[in-house]
């Protein structure tokens, strides 16, 4: 963000962030897009925003985002935030991150960085990787990762349970 806006302090990048998700109207959904989660999903290296490619695992979000979503929800939460950056498969192959979940504040978030997007299963069928949502309104009503072949047959899909239970 640097290169482009100049030097941004953690505080003026949350209120741009803030800002637009005023803009928002009511009747639409709110969805924030951002290159990494926010902070505070945890430490471990398989959770959603965990350093996992050296030690020791520390979170490894972004505080702007996190202090925004925050400040959002004093108004309205964020419906949805999307995200990328951290891959699903750990380094050293030591397992898989957390990539769907629900905030304290209700919202859901997606880490959609799974790389590769496309691969082969274990029937030698090619498989493409979308991350899925749906909205009734501005209520989300689905949030999954799926797998289709490339005539759009969808083959596996993880969902995450949208009346999942809040974490504390």
């Amino acid at each position: 963000m640097e290169a482009v806006y100049g030097p941004v302090s953690l505080e003026a990048s949350a209120e741009r962030i803030v800002q637009a998700a005023a803009d928002v109207p009511a009747v639409q959904p709110l969805i924030v897009m951002a290159h990494c989660g926010p902070s505070g999903l945890g430490s471990e290296a398989a959770s959603p925003c965990g350093r996992d490619w050296k030690t020791p695992a520390v979170d490894w979000g972004d505080q702007d985002l996190a202090l925004a979503l925050d400040r959002m929800a004093k108004d309205r939460p964020a419906d949805l935030v999307i995200f990328g950056h951290m891959h699903h498969a750990l380094k050293r192959g030591s397992g898989f991150r957390q990539t769907l979940l629900r905030h304290r504040h209700g919202t859901a978030l997606i880490n959609a960085a799974c790389v590769p997007r496309s691969g082969v299963d274990g029937q030698g069928r090619t498989l493409l990787h979308l991350s899925w949502a749906e909205f009734q309104g501005a209520r989300l009503t689905q949030l999954a990762h799926r797998w289709y072949t490339p005539d759009a047959e969808l083959i596996h899909q993880e969902q995450l349970p949208i009346d999942a239970p809040l974490p504390c």
